[in-house]
């Protein structure tokens, strides 16, 4: 099998700079509309199950496309390696996604995704907890964003939801923060 090279800090630097922001468009339509897909999915499917076959067909996928470059020795790990990647896995996936699903139930597709972008609050949280200096722009930045995202989430400005929904998204921002952070 052919190796790849890394890719080096000069090569990203001369990317062009329209492909650079087509897929930060691309990423920004995906991600947005995955929160629409979910409040879909959860009028004709069971939420977890859905978020479960989800990523069985990525992880099939991607683990598929790994075999075909690199060959069986690309999926050995060791037993610190699965543990770790359970336990992010288990945080992000179950967690994170598992819980939006649910939360989907009772709160507006729109809310949800204002709610999960209180994920750097609680990054920055974590990092300090965990004995990290934040910088200023830093904290600047996080206070922008939260500053914009209380703007759309304003009484009317995004639906309603329960409670126990809104709850639960707090719980996967904390939760995708978490795996983050791991």
């Amino acid at each position: 099998m052919k190796r790849r090279r890394p890719i080096h800090n000069d090569t990203v630097a001369s990317a062009r700079p329209l492909l650079v922001w087509s897929a930060l468009a691309i990423v920004y339509v995906v991600w947005g509309s995955t929160y629409l897909a979910i409040r879909i999915v959860d009028t004709s499917m069971p939420p977890l199950l859905a978020a479960a076959a989800r990523f069985v067909l990525a992880g099939g996928l991607l683990a598929g496309g790994l075999l075909w470059r690199q060959g069986p020795g690309a999926l050995r790990t060791s037993w610190r390696q699965l543990a770790n990647a359970a336990l992010v896995g288990c945080a992000l996936l179950a967690g994170g996604n598992g819980l939006v699903m649910l939360a989907e139930r009772s709160v507006a597709s729109g809310l949800a995704a204002l709610i999960i972008a209180s994920e750097p609050l609680w990054i920055v949280l974590l990092r300090i907890g965990g004995g990290d200096r934040v910088a200023r722009t830093t904290m600047a930045g996080l206070l922008v964003g939260l500053f914009g995202v209380a703007l759309l989430v304003l009484p009317g400005a995004s639906g309603g939801g329960t409670l126990p929904g809104l709850a639960l998204l707090l719980g996967a921002a904390l939760s995708w923060a978490a795996g983050s952070f791991a």
